[in-house]
C-alpha cells in the first residue's frame, strides 16, 4: 500500500515541477505593466486584458506584440482584433 502513496507523491511532484517551470507566463507582468502606462487604465482592466491576451496568444507571440515586431498583415489584424475585443470584454466586466 505504501508503494501507491509513493507513486502518488512522485506524480504530484512531477506535475508541480512541470506546472511551475513550463506553464507559467514570463510575459504576463510586463504586458500588464505596459497596459498600466496607458492613460485612464485601471489595474483591474489591465489584469483582465492581460489574461484575455494570454488566452489567445503564446508567450512568444506576446513578446513579438510588445516589441512591435509583428510583420504579417493577417497576424497583425488578429492582434488588433483580439486586443479590441479584450478591451470591450474587460470594460463590460467593470
Amino acid at each position: 500500500m505504501y508503494k501507491v502513496f509513493i507513486w502518488i507523491a512522485i506524480v504530484a511532484l512531477g506535475v508541480l515541477v512541470i506546472k511551475t517551470q513550463f506553464l507559467t507566463s514570463s510575459t504576463f507582468t510586463p504586458f500588464k505593466q505596459g497596459c498600466m502606462q496607458i492613460e485612464g487604465s485601471t489595474e483591474a482592466r489591465c489584469d483582465c486584458l492581460s489574461r484575455y491576451v494570454h488566452k489567445h496568444f503564446s508567450d512568444n507571440d506576446v513578446k513579438l506584440i510588445m516589441a512591435d515586431q509583428v510583420k504579417e498583415p493577417a497576424f497583425k489584424a488578429k492582434v488588433n482584433e483580439v486586443i479590441s475585443l479584450g478591451f470591450q470584454s474587460c470594460a463590460a466586466e467593470e
